[in-house]
Order: C-alpha cells, then structure tokens, then sequence
C-alpha cells in the first residue's frame, strides 16, 4: 500500500472539511445585512406613509389663510407624488428580492447593484423634496391667521424690499441644505453599513 497516497489523500480531506464552515459562515453572515436591509425598507414604507398623513392633517389643526393653505396642500401633493414613487421603487426592491438566497457571490453583487439603484432613486426624491418642503414650511408659518395675510402675499408677489428678498433666498436655501444633508446622512446611515458589511462579505467567497 501507497502510505504517502493515503496521508495526503486524509490531509487534503481536513482541508476541505476546513473550507466548508468558513463558507457557510459567509453565506449565513451575508444573509443577516439582507435581511436588515428589508426590514429597515418596511419600518421607512410605514414611516412615510404616516409622515404623508401627518403633513396633509395639520392645516385642520391650525387656522390658515386660503391662499397659503391652498399652496401648502399643492405642495405637499406634489411633493407626496415624489415620495410615493421612492416607496413604489422601494416596494418593487423588497419584492424582488423577497426570496433571496445569499448562496452567492453572484447573488450577494446583484443584492447590492439593485440595492444602490434604488438608494439613487431617493437621493433624487430627496434633491425634489429639499427644493419644496422649505417652501411649504415658509407657507405654513407665514399663512396662519396670527400673521397678517399681507406678509404672505408680498412674499409670493416679490412686493418687498431687495434686502428681505435677499434674506428670504439665503433661509430658503438654508433650509433647503439642511433638508438634503440630513436626509442624506441619514440614509447613509440607515443602508451604508449594510452596503459595507456586504461587500467585505463579497471578499470571502473569493477565499
């Protein structure tokens, strides 16, 4: 008998053996930030969905011009269009990968191409929302019946002075930044570390 034959035919088997925990552990760790990634898309569905309902019920607490109330309301519409067309997207991404299986890396590429597509979907929303919300917020502050209904109109008229319209631009461009910032930061938050985490995991099918 071959002896040399059998002890490397044994240690060629220990290495194998050795090779298929470090792949399942790939494969059940790639799985946890897929699984992360869906749930935090369903808590943010609901949180938006509620956010909407939120905007559009405040104006009957609150006693506002017609004018501002009406802008107010076309905004929000507008703006809530936007929204509902990012969770549609969102709804599609969590759908499609309803049955995901992370066996693969080709699986695991595809998870995270779709993912940051849809990621670019609402950064675009964002960019839309940031330009119209501020105006809202303007709208529903300076429509309300304890402000004089002039202030209002000599804004949307441009019937002031060049250094309130001038002070005007820089809060709406203020508030406008800081809508997108945030936003942004917080969906990085939100998705980045399990964009991360998936692609150091893309790492170890190659091992």
């Amino acid at each position: 008998m071959n002896f040399d034959n059998i002890k490397n035919k044994m240690d060629s088997e220990r290495m194998d053996d050795m090779q298929v925990p470090s792949k399942i552990e790939g494969i059940e760790s790639s799985n946890m930030p897929i699984r992360n990634v869906k749930k935090t898309m369903k808590s943010e569905i609901v949180t938006q969905l509620i956010c909407i309902v939120v905007f559009f019920a405040v104006p009957s607490f609150v006693n506002m011009h017609q004018l501002p109330k009406s802008i107010y309301y076309i905004l929000m519409f507008i703006t809530s269009l936007i929204t509902v067309g990012y969770l549609i997207k969102m709804s599609w991404f969590i759908n499609k990968t309803g049955n995901l299986n992370a066996d693969s890396k080709e699986t695991v590429l595809t998870f995270i191409h779709d993912l940051q597509l849809t990621l670019e979907v609402y950064k675009t929303a964002i960019i839309a929302g940031s330009l119209l919300l501020p105006f809202a917020f303007i709208t529903f502050i300076l429509g309300s019946e304890l402000v004089d209904e002039k202030v209002f109109t000599n804004l949307i008229l441009l019937n002031i002075s060049p250094i309130m319209l001038t002070l005007s631009a820089m809060v709406y461009i203020i508030l406008a930044g800081v809508i997108y910032f945030i936003t942004v930061y917080w969906s990085n938050k939100l998705y980045g570390e399990h964009i991360k985490k998936l692609e150091t995991i893309l790492k170890e099918f190659d091992n």
